[in-house]
């Protein structure tokens, strides 16, 4: 175990002087594929409670519980941009819980034109994400996980490949309601870039998060820390310079963000309230996407989030909305289904 969390310690370490902003392919792997998460703020992943779909995002998270459900999330983004992502799993003996996923984007029908302007035909172009997931306890509290990805682009004529890996590590306990999880994603390499010569990062990211479920409330809060290795998310504009005030002769220095605001663009807070064991109501807000997104002096509800879900015998549905800004909001539906019916009676995770 010791070089087990010596190993992930070291890769965290080198990821922290790995990344930065603007520079890197595959960026779809960013987006939230599941209706449960985005309706608690996004990047969601400090819960163990046997949900497929949450698992595809931590891979740490993967139970036996999940052996033969089969789930599909599909997102309507605004401008007419359709993503989602199906995923299954499967027991095996002896071996462990596998879960294999494909994530995808697709972008819609461009037309087609010359240096002109004269049009010629239409194209199409879309991510894809297709990967296997596989977790290990270590001990009653204590699992590790990794996923490992395949991926593909194609704009156009221009296409790329590459490959990732995503480990994480969680910490359940069952009697404290506490859960809490680390995860270091989108490890990899773009195999064939767009063009010859042009071989781009992955979006390297790392995210914590923890939550905790009330003994005597309805109430499961969370808080997610995100992008930890790259501190300052905010945006400087280059083109602005220090003035001087007319009247006093004072120098006005360029506004810069203060400690508490950078510190807020890595939180998205959720909170999941749970009447009883079928029914679920959730809301999250989300401070880089309000202020990153929302339009200045009209951001209204950009950055909060929305979502229920309900759970039957073999079936749990999921329902999500998030509001990025005045221009457009997404909607996302999700559905889970037991293949071959309930064979066991166990506790569903969301009555934890």
């Amino acid at each position: 175990m010791k070089s087990i969390l010596l190993t992930f310690s070291i890769v965290l370490t080198s990821l922290s002087f790995g990344q930065q902003g603007g520079l890197h392919t595959f960026q779809f792997l960013d987006l939230d594929f599941n209706s449960r998460s985005m309706a608690l703020g996004g990047d969601f992943i400090a819960l163990k409670d046997g949900d497929i779909d949450l698992s595809v995002a931590n891979p740490a998270s993967i139970t036996s519980s999940m052996d033969n459900k089969i789930s599909l999330n599909h997102f309507v983004y605004p401008s007419g941009i359709n993503y989602g992502q199906l995923a299954y799993a499967k027991n095996f003996e002896k071996v462990g819980t596998f879960v294999g996923h494909l994530r995808y984007v697709n972008y819609g029908k461009f037309t087609r034109t010359d240096e002109t302007g004269t049009e010629q035909g239409s194209f199409t172009a879309g991510d894809y994400a297709l990967g296997a997931g596989y977790s290990h306890e270590l001990n009653k509290y204590f699992s590790i996980g990794a996923n490992f990805n395949m991926l593909f682009s194609h704009y156009e004529t221009y296409t790329s490949f590459g490959v990732g890996v995503d480990m994480a590590t969680i910490f359940h306990d069952e009697k404290s309601n506490i859960t809490a999880s680390l995860i270091a994603r989108n490890i990899g390499y773009q195999i064939k870039g767009f063009t010859k010569s042009n071989h781009e990062a992955l979006p390297i990211e790392v995210l914590a998060g923890i939550s905790y479920k009330f003994h005597h409330a309805p109430f499961r809060l969370s808080l997610m820390g995100t992008d930890l290795t790259n501190w300052d998310l905010t945006y400087n504009d280059p083109t602005l310079v220090p003035t001087v005030d007319q009247l006093t002769g004072d120098t006005i220095a360029v506004p810069r963000a203060s400690f508490v605001t950078k510190l807020a663009y890595h939180t998205n807070f959720g909170v999941e309230i749970l009447p009883n064991e079928n029914f679920f109501i959730r809301a999250g807000f989300n401070f880089g996407r309000r202020n990153g997104l929302g339009v200045e002096n009209r951001k209204g509800a950009s950055g909060i989030s929305f979502g229920l879900g309900l759970k039957t015998t073999n079936f749990v549905f999921n329902y999500g909305i998030s509001f990025y800004s005045a221009a457009g909001i997404s909607n996302s539906f999700g559905i889970t289904y037991q293949v071959g019916g309930k064979r066991t009676k166990r506790k569903t995770a969301q009555k934890e």
